[in-house]
């Protein structure tokens, strides 16, 4: 029988304020705990809960593309397999390290309340539960999520501050943000070979690019250029410029 689960403090806090003594957890030796690696167990971290999440999601897809209820009901049992399983598994946390057991707490509870949401489902639908229950329930739930999630942004933020850190595309992914750009790489000079009635100004103007650059780039004295003469054109203007 499923039955709903209880929120946690963080690792840290149950490792010290219950058991006196310092935890280590699955993976990591004792001399381990004594060091912290900031940006490999904030990836660990990141790729753990990731994982998990991703395949909630991916088999919240499946059970709405079923075709039939049989189907639905045997793929959210496997659903519900998967979730009860995820949870039971702890995440690589070194519990020297206080700002991933925070983010741990943060993201662990908010799962915990989405996992009892689906108990309280299952149990509205089985008329175990009354719909205004099931209904303030639900209510509750998002709104624990939403305030467990912005602590999480919030203390992630201060750990990347903190701790000059990168944020993986898993962490990312944690914190419903897309990744930033990455920066653009110089293009290859590309050259123009000058045409007859051509001038500097309509080149420039063509290339998106301005008379000055051009000349700086051509080493030129003056405005005045010749038929079959070759001008280098900077990376960022190798494609004329689209004037419509």
């Amino acid at each position: 029988m499923i039955t709903k689960k209880t929120l946690t403090a963080s690792v840290l806090a149950t490792s010290l304020l219950f058991s006196g003594t310092a935890m280590v957890q699955p993976g990591y030796s004792v001399e381990a705990a004594q060091t912290i690696n900031y940006q490999v167990e904030l990836d660990k971290f990141a790729s753990h809960y990731a994982t998990i999440i991703r395949t909630l999601e991916s088999y919240t897809k499946k059970i709405n593309a079923a075709k039939s209820e049989n189907e639905m009901m045997d793929l959210y049992d496997e659903y519900m397999g998967y979730f009860d399983a995820a949870l039971e598994k702890e995440a690589p946390v070194n519990v020297k390290n206080t700002a991933i057991g925070q983010l741990d707490e943060y993201i662990y509870n908010s799962l915990i309340e989405v996992y009892n949401a689906e108990i309280d489902t299952i149990d509205f639908y089985n008329g175990d539960l009354s719909e205004e229950d099931y209904n303030d329930a639900l209510e509750a739930m998002e709104a624990n999520v939403s305030e467990q999630e912005a602590l999480f942004k919030k203390t992630a933020k201060s750990y990347q501050s903190k701790h000059g850190v990168t944020f993986s595309k898993d962490m990312y992914y944690l914190l419903e943000e897309n990744p930033p750009a990455k920066p653009e790489q110089p293009g290859k000079t590309s050259t123009y070979k000058v045409k007859s009635g051509d001038t500097l100004s309509a080149i420039a103007k063509k290339y998106g690019t301005t008379v000055s650059s051009l000349k700086k780039l051509n080493s030129l004295k003056s405005d005045r250029i010749y038929v079959g003469q070759v001008l280098k054109m900077s990376g960022t203007a190798a494609k004329p410029a689209n004037n419509d």
